[in-house]
Formats: C-alpha cells, sequence, structure tokens
C-alpha cells in the first residue's frame, strides 16, 4: 500500500495569511516592544537568534496577527520559497509582509513540522516556482499556495520523516563546523610557515 496515495488541498488543513502589512520600511526602533520576521532571518534550519530580530512599534487599529509555536513561514519571494517551522517565537513577534504564515487546522492530519518539510521539497518547490508571478522579483500568489496538493501519509510516518530530516540537517551543522575548523587551522598552519625568515 502506497502510505502516499492520501492528500489534501493546503487550504484544507491550514490557515495561510501574508505577514503584518507594513507601509513601506519596517521603522527600527531600538527598544521597540514589537519583533519582526524578516526573510533575512529565515535560514534551511530555521528562524536565526530571536535577539537579532529588528524590534519596532505598531500602531494598529486592532490587535495584530501574532505569530505562534508550530507556524509554518513561507518566503513569498524569491526563486527559492523557503518554508520554516517556527519554534517558541517570543511574544509579540510579527512577520514581514514578504513572508506566508500558515497555521496548520487539522492537526489530526499532518504536523506543522511535516508540512514545513514537505514544502521544502522538490515538488512542492516546483508547483510554486510555477505558480509565482513577475520576471524580476518573482512573488508568490496565495491563491497557489492554497492549490498546493500535501500528501498526507499516517501521523507515525510523519513522525519518522521528520526525525531523520532533523538528524540529517544536525549531520550537516556538524559536519560544515567541522570543515570551518579544518580551513581555520590549515589557514594558521599555512600563515606560520610561511611568515618564517629563511634562514
Amino acid at each position: 500500500m502506497n502510505i502516499f496515495r492520501r492528500s489534501a488541498k493546503l487550504s484544507d488543513i491550514a490557515r495561510i495569511r501574508q505577514g503584518h502589512p507594513f507601509r513601506g520600511a519596517i521603522a527600527a526602533v531600538t527598544d521597540g516592544p514589537i519583533r519582526v520576521i524578516q526573510l533575512k532571518n529565515l535560514s534551511a534550519s530555521g528562524v536565526h537568534d530571536p535577539n537579532d530580530l529588528l524590534r519596532t512599534r505598531l500602531h494598529p487599529r486592532k490587535t495584530p496577527d501574532w505569530v505562534q509555536d508550530g507556524d509554518v513561514l513561507l518566503a513569498a519571494r524569491g526563486a527559492h520559497p523557503l518554508a520554516v517551522l517556527l519554534c517558541n517565537p517570543p511574544v509579540d513577534t510579527v512577520c514581514s509582509p514578504h513572508l506566508y504564515v500558515i497555521r496548520v487546522t487539522d492537526q489530526e492530519r499532518v504536523m506543522p513540522a511535516f508540512l514545513a518539510w514537505q514544502l521544502n521539497q522538490q515538488g512542492a518547490q516546483e508547483h510554486l516556482r510555477r505558480q509565482a508571478a513577475g520576471s524580476r522579483q518573482q512573488s508568490l500568489r496565495k491563491m497557489a499556495i492554497e492549490a498546493l496538493a500535501v500528501h498526507l501519509p499516517p501521523l507515525l510516518h510523519q513522525q519518522r520523516i521528520v526525525a531523520i530530516a532533523r538528524a540529517a540537517q544536525l549531520e550537516k551543522f556538524q559536519c560544515e563546523q567541522m570543515i570551518a575548523a579544518r580551513h581555520a587551522e590549515v589557514a594558521r598552519y599555512a600563515a606560520r610557515i610561511l611568515g618564517e625568515t629563511p634562514g
């Protein structure tokens, strides 16, 4: 039996919205009570250090749509629509309008972590790139994201895939750290050898 046979449109299992509708550039306020997640804060391993997030002030007419633990953030611009799982964000945090916030509404069928993983896989990425609009700066439309077909294997299989993916990400990080350390070691050794005065 094919465990990936079950599927649904993303809009059937999640609510999708764009980030906070800032008008123009986001004003940085050193002691601002609001944190803003922007495209530059995303990486394959998630959102960078919350302390690096831009701080600002808001004066909305209604309470902003704060992001929350388990939200999936999807880049709305660029050739590679990266998706990341949001884990324990600071209180009073919003996203820039260049990000979509995807909140799973049917956690009996899909894990947020599995959804984030699946959105980064080749099939989903190809669909999103095909649907992107714009010639110079491609951007994703909400309708294209809502129409994306999402595979829904049993939760146990989703948990296993997420665990394997996280282990692979950790191995990649450790390998990159080892490579960087070795390059630094070689550079120090070369500097010492090349800096010696011939006898």
